[in-house]
């Protein structure tokens, strides 16, 4: 019982870790078929992509700090949430603006679901059996951003672009059952900490103009 436990545990972050890293890269092939699809120019398009990069980036450390307040395991399932959320929004998108939106919230729910998705999945374990979680974690998060664009491409050619975001609402589904079954929500640990939103909006924005740099200098 207790190894199912920990088992579903694990199944159920690789899944949120997953989608957040597959998001990453699966829109890169498919910017051809959405530009003609909401009719928008492509430099425009491009900042669906930069979007989910800058805030990702940004938001990762402070909102993985609403774990420690609130405790990881319910702020995980809030994470999943906005990531279906947000691949709702982009999924059925007819203006770029709605696609900018579920790209924002998808954003905001990666920046939770990737730290924590490994902190839950690595708690869950002894200290024997950690390596292993590292490396199925590890693995998933390489193997989601490399079969990405093949999987966008694929799936964009079979049904159209708008699946390569509604494809991710069955994973998130799973990921909340078997969250919501696993997790022990009524002894989440919570730190009795206030949110540093100075330092916390120093970091954002030393952390967004960082990767705007970035963006900018591979253009």
């Amino acid at each position: 019982m207790i190894l199912n436990r920990k088992i579903n545990i694990t199944i159920a972050m690789a899944l949120g870790i997953f989608l957040v890293m597959l998001d990453t890269t699966i829109m890169n092939i498919a910017l051809p078929a959405i530009q003609k699809g909401i009719e928008v120019d492509y430099n425009q398009l491009s900042w669906a992509l930069n979007i989910y990069t800058i805030i990702f980036a940004t938001c990762t450390i402070p909102l993985s700090k609403f774990g420690d307040i609130f405790g990881k395991n319910k702020t995980y399932i809030v994470g999943l949430i906005l990531f279906g959320l947000g691949s709702l929004f982009s999924g059925f998108a007819t203006t770029f603006i709605y696609l900018i939106i579920g790209r924002i919230f998808s954003s905001l729910g990666a920046s939770i679901l990737l730290p924590l998705g490994n902190a839950i999945g690595l708690s869950t374990w002894d200290i024997r059996n950690r390596f292993k979680i590292v490396a199925i974690l590890g693995l998933t998060q390489g193997g989601a951003a490399a079969i990405g664009p093949t999987l966008g491409g694929i799936t964009t050619d079979l049904f159209g672009w708008h699946w390569i975001f509604l494809m991710n609402i069955p994973i998130v589904l799973i990921g909340i059952f078997l969250s919501g079954i696993s997790l022990n929500f009524n002894n989440d640990i919570k730190l009795k900490e206030k949110i540093d939103w100075v330092g916390s909006l120093i970091s954002m924005l030393s952390l967004f103009f960082l990767t705007l740099g970035l963006i900018k200098l591979k253009d």
